[in-house]
């Protein structure tokens, strides 16, 4: 009696046990967080070819990854730079003398150049400094 009940026990083990092995099963959540990046760089004028219109400053490399899309917004000294037009490729935006002004939008993530000229106003450039910044939106 004692051999029926060991050998019982052994076929219960051994059928339960592939049942259990593949009953078992791991995973893993893995989440990554993407930071935005928004750069961008200037050629000066001896590395670019032809502005469509304008003096042609150079050549700005734009790279943003933010999945809103980015401004390109233009700094310069309030009071200064009325009427001056600024084109970057085929975007262009007339100052009006605030210190700042949206060049262009992107409605998402983006990389690419473009000659960046400028149109002088009635009281020409009257500032020397610009700057660029893209700003994610």
């Amino acid at each position: 009696m004692l051999r029926k009940i060991v050998l019982g026990a052994t076929a219960l083990a051994l059928t339960a046990s592939p049942a259990s092995v593949g009953a078992e099963t791991f995973g893993f959540n893995l989440s990554l967080t993407v930071p935005v990046v928004c750069e961008i760089r200037f050629r000066p004028l001896g590395a670019v070819g032809e502005a469509p219109q304008g003096v042609p400053l150079g050549q700005i490399n734009e790279f943003c990854n933010a999945p809103g899309g980015y401004e390109l917004v233009v700094n310069y000294e309030p009071g200064s730079m009325q009427g001056a037009v600024i084109s970057a490729g085929e975007d262009q935006v007339v100052l009006n003398g605030s210190g700042q002004a949206v060049l262009s939008r992107s409605p998402g993530p983006r990389n690419r150049a473009r000659v960046l000229s400028a149109t002088p106003g009635a009281q020409g450039f009257d500032t020397d400094r610009l700057d660029l910044r893209l700003q994610p939106v």
